[in-house]
């Protein structure tokens, strides 16, 4: 008996699962449905780590913070790294475990109301790695264990910022009544007060009073902002984003924000833009 699964994508792929012992295509099932639960992608079911995340979620099935790490950390291995991926976890390089902290948790940091989404993934990331090591026999626990003693604090307050920029951008986002095309009506009546306006990806250089000059990391050019808050800065942080100049103005205005970053994550999102 053979089973079929395509893999949703642009490029279309088809795999053919051979069935060869009872129960095989009722497993497969299992933890197709299982696997649906934190949004894996079908290809994961094919792969090494689907196996694992599927395990991993069957032994705590009612767990929702386990659940929602499991949906970031799949997307991070079937979308962000996707062929890219290591071949097992035995060979998942340090570099691994560096991008999906410095890099790829902050780019998809959900704006909560408690403001601590990074505690709770890196927290929920620490009782993984020890888990895998005792399955897989990896060893991944120290060094992981030493990005996180790192990367906390610095990706705390990137998540700080970030709530910080987007709520003064969309105060009411909270708010059960929050009326986004309200606000983005706002935001776009705003942006047209302004002559120029840039994108980019901007990395903090330099204070001056309370000013901050602030850096564009494909372009090289510097723009002098007062409307980033000093006290939530640090130099070399790196914020996604839009700025805007108004007609005579020398500085300009931070008009809206994507992502904020840490510099250690700098060579890892250069590298997927």
């Amino acid at each position: 008996m053979k089973g079929r699964i395509v893999h949703e994508d642009s490029n279309t792929r088809i795999w053919l699962q051979e069935f060869t012992a009872p129960g095989e295509h009722t497993e497969l099932l299992d933890n197709l449905k299982i696997s649906q639960e934190f949004d894996m992608r079908h290809r994961g079911l094919m792969e090494y780590y689907g196996k694992a995340l599927i395990a991993y979620k069957k032994e705590q099935k009612a767990n929702k913070k386990r659940n929602d790490f499991l949906r970031t950390f799949s997307h991070y291995m079937t979308d962000h790294l996707e062929d890219e991926c290591p071949p097992s976890w035995k060979e998942c390089p340090a570099s691994f475990w560096e991008e999906l902290i410095f890099a790829y948790l902050p780019h998809y940091t959900k704006i909560i109301p408690k403001k601590n989404y990074t505690e709770t993934f890196l927290l929920q990331l620490r009782t993984f790695v020890r888990w895998l090591d005792k399955r897989e026999g990896t060893a991944f626990s120290t060094l992981v264990e030493e990005y996180i003693t790192e990367g906390t604090p610095i990706l705390k307050k990137c998540e700080g910022l970030l709530n910080h920029l987007f709520l003064k951008e969309y105060p009411r986002f909270h708010n059960p009544d929050w009326d986004y095309e309200k606000d983005l009506e706002r935001w776009e009546r705003t942006l047209v007060t302004y002559s120029t306006t840039t994108d980019g990806m901007f990395q903090v250089s330099a204070f001056a009073d309370e000013c901050v000059i602030l850096r564009d990391l494909h372009t090289h050019h510097t723009y002098l902002t007062k409307s980033l808050p000093v006290n939530k800065l640090s130099t070399k942080t790196i914020i996604t984003g839009t700025l805007g100049q108004k007609s005579h103005e020398l500085v300009w205005d931070w008009l809206a924000t994507i992502n904020v970053f840490p510099e250690k994550g700098e060579k890892y999102i250069r590298k997927s833009n």
